[in-house]
């Protein structure tokens, strides 16, 4: 008993100790590079219109690559990190993002971009950013505070890059930019060294806690195919009184503790064959873990994801057109950049903000998507450097208030234990929008000649989705039933 303490309390100590922090630390690093660097790229987009004389439709499709790009590999990304864990993705990204903002310091056309910038660097980014909002998982007591520090690197990054690329580009032009973009994203293969994984107390000690639990069902069974029907490996290993918020870490703790479990205690088993259906069950719990399709099943999920559909047909547009916006209404170049700075820092001021409010989630998410659809139809109106400056402070505490409202709603709806797996295709949705908004609203500008059709469609595709939450009050009615159908199915 007193081994199985020890090596309980051990693992405890690496959830919620120090290493937990150097590892939120690291998490922060690469979200702050990674969204700083693809939210100001409406600095780049404003450049490149100029270098490649080419027209904002087809150079628009560039930020909407490197955008859907990084939403869509999500899902690769979390598979590679069960696979081979998370400091080997976060470093093979981090190279790989280096590489295109490297080559593209050379493209001699925009075609070429789409490759780099596009394709290189969008499965680059995912690779980083999925696996260091995931790794919050190295805590258990303060795994909310931890996501909290995480997501203010994506506003401290944008607030912080704004006004280093206008800097960069007015010193070192396009090409010196890209260069110098790489060799600072280089600095993830740093961050990434910090995420060792953990030992979950040694594979040679056969006596400790989840391993007895298991051997324990395991002599309880009569047969082996009982236990594996009748236990989820998933919830035997993890069974410390909590729901796993992270699949990614988890599902590799559940074949570390599998593997390491004295599995010759069943004597009435031939071990070859109980390590065999374990691994098969491993693979089952994980299928069922990440493509939980019975979600779709709920109506409050799927005017979820409609809705966040609809929004990021319009939500992203402010990142890249904003300053583009400002400098043809007569703002100059230096002013115009720090608009995203100040979005940057009113969105990382929102999320905290949001944190204290005692309102409710769901009227927050809705009013919030309907305020930011309202200013950025009226966009247009503001032609001061003063009414950009509200313009910019509104738009960051409404995207805030949806960033933080959105997961935290879906586990109102579906259960805490279905967050990952419903935000995994929320995020998809993302990306495919993503594909289809920035260039339409490019676009409209091509088309009329300014940015007020490109505002204009921004504000309504917006506005509408806070309109398709509005009917989740009403037909979210018994969550906790659905969630129970749902379990029973799977």
């Amino acid at each position: 008993m007193k081994s199985e303490e020890k090596s309980y309390e051990r693992i405890n100590n690496q959830l919620d100790g120090t290493r937990g922090w150097v590892v939120t630390a690291a998490c922060f690093m690469a979200a702050f590079l990674t969204d700083g660097i693809t939210f100001c790229f409406g600095l780049i987009l404003f450049e490149l219109i100029q270098v490649f004389d080419e027209p904002v439709e087809k150079v628009a499709w560039i930020p909407s690559f490197l955008l859907g790009i990084q939403l869509l590999s999500g899902p690769l990304a979390s598979a590679l990190s069960n696979r081979f864990g998370f400091r080997v993705v976060i470093v093979s990204g981090s190279f790989l993002g280096f590489a295109g903002l490297t080559c593209s310091s050379f493209a001699p056309s925009v075609d070429v971009l789409f490759l780099t910038i596009g394709l290189m660097c969008g499965v680059a980014f995912g690779l980083v950013w999925t696996p260091a909002v995931v790794a919050v998982s190295y805590f258990e007591n303060r795994r909310s505070l931890a996501t909290g520090v995480v997501m203010c690197g994506s506003g401290m990054g944008t607030f912080v890059f704004a006004p280093f690329i206008y800097w960069l580009l007015e010193n070192y032009a396009l090409r010196g930019t890209f260069l110098i973009l790489g060799a600072l994203y280089l600095n993830c293969a740093a961050v990434g060294a910090f995420f060792r994984p953990m030992k979950r107390g040694g594979r040679n000690n056969k006596s400790s806690q989840h391993g007895t639990a298991i051997t324990l069902k395991v002599m309880e069974s009569k047969t082996t195919r009982d236990l594996l029907e009748n236990s989820d490996p998933l919830i035997v290993s993890l069974d410390r009184g909590h729901q796993p918020d992270m699949v990614v870490v988890e599902d590799s703790i559940v074949e570390e503790e599998l593997r390491s479990t004295d599995l010759t205690s069943a004597h009435d088993v031939p071990k070859q064959v109980l390590e065999a259906l374990c691994t098969d069950q491993i693979e089952s719990s994980r299928n069922r873990s990440i493509f939980k399709f019975s979600l779709f099943r709920s109506p409050s999920f799927v005017l979820v994801c409609t809705s966040s559909f609809v929004q990021l047909l319009g939500s992203f547009v402010p990142y890249v057109y904003l300053t583009a916006y400002a400098i043809d209404v007569g703002i100059s170049k230096e002013a115009a950049s720090f608009l995203l700075s100040i979005v940057g820092v009113t969105n990382t001021v929102g999320q905290d903000l949001r944190t204290l409010s005692s309102v409710s989630v769901l009227l927050t998410n809705n009013i919030a998507l309907s305020l930011e659809g309202l200013l950025l139809i009226a966009c247009p109106l503001f032609t001061t450097y003063g009414a950009l400056v509200f313009f910019a402070v509104m738009y960051g505490l409404c995207s805030s208030c949806i960033s933080v409202c959105r997961p935290i709603l879906m586990g109102e709806m579906l259960g805490f234990d279905n967050v990952n797996n419903a935000f995994g295709f929320v995020l998809m949705f993302y990306g495919l929008a993503s594909f289809i908004g920035i260039p339409l609203a490019g676009h409209l500008y091509g088309t009329y000649g300014d940015y007020h059709g490109t505002f204009y469609f921004a504000g309504s595709v917006v506005f509408i989705a806070g309109a398709i939450c509005y009917p989740l009050a009403c037909v979210n009615r018994k969550p906790s039933e659905d969630l129970t159908s749902q379990k029973a199915q799977i």
